[in-house]
């Protein structure tokens, strides 16, 4: 499978928000309820040789969340195996949290993540990927993640993890850590060169030059990951959220 999938949440003329785009085009099918918009598989993938591109812009004045109903099975892989591009771009005065369900790798997956965050000067951005390397008793197939940070179109830092990198679950790596999360946080208030946060030894956070923060942990599950991400790294905005809770792993987007 090959698709493209561009969605763009942006104000109308009577103050409200709304969501245009490919909303309902395989392999997803996407809800916006006026503060969320809710991602739901509408088939298996990624599996085989699948490479989905999906591209979000946030219009001025926009504060969104994005969240997925359940979490991303990264299955069997083929050939160049598969591939998930996401691009996030956030216009000045605008907010996303960008928090989906965790991915999750099986044994023969073959796959390549790569998000590409551009937020534009006065814009805020908190996005999490959280991954969890195999389902129970099973070692993780061949992943790799990229994070490319931008600023007004400006590359400030790139970062990645793979898993075919020597070394990788031993002491200098996941140290054997079933799951592995990572948030991106530019909060326009913060101030380029701020001190790092004090975090414990499962946690490392990097300032980028540019401006935003990045922070990446090791856990033994999900929720230890988030967890360990907000007393690192809340972000802007984040009490509603924390207060709310992360949609759980097969929960539905609210009625």
């Amino acid at each position: 499978m090959h698709a493209e999938l561009a969605i763009e949440l942006h104000r109308a003329g009577d103050g409200s928000v709304v969501a245009h785009g490919a909303l309902a085009l395989a392999p997803y099918w996407c809800r916006w309820d006026g503060a969320t918009l809710w991602i739901v598989g509408s088939a298996a993938t990624p599996v085989g040789e699948d490479d989905i591109t999906l591209d979000l812009r946030v219009g001025e004045g926009v504060r969104a969340t994005v969240r997925s109903v359940a979490a991303m099975v990264v299955y069997a892989g083929r050939g160049a195996g598969t591939r998930l591009t996401t691009r996030l771009h956030v216009a000045a005065g605008a907010s996303l949290r960008w928090q989906p369900e965790p991915v999750i790798v099986t044994a023969r997956a073959r796959h390549r993540s790569v998000l590409i965050a551009d937020v534009a000067s006065g814009g805020e951005l908190v996005a999490d990927e959280v991954v969890v390397l195999g389902r129970s008793d099973e070692v993780a197939g061949a992943y790799v993640s990229a994070t490319d940070l931008r600023r007004d179109g400006v590359p400030i830092c790139l970062t990645s993890f793979d898993t075919a990198a020597p070394g990788w679950s031993g002491p200098a790596g996941t140290a054997g850590a079933k799951v592995v999360g990572t948030r991106l946080v530019i909060d326009a208030t913060t101030a380029i060169g701020a001190p790092t946060p004090r975090v414990d030894a499962s946690t490392v956070v990097l300032r980028p030059e540019g401006g935003g923060t990045i922070a990446t942990t090791l856990a033994p599950d999900p929720g230890r990951a988030r967890a360990q991400l907000d007393a690192a790294l809340a972000g802007p905005a984040a009490g509603a959220d924390r207060d709310e809770g992360l949609a759980s792993v097969g929960s539905g987007p609210p009625a």
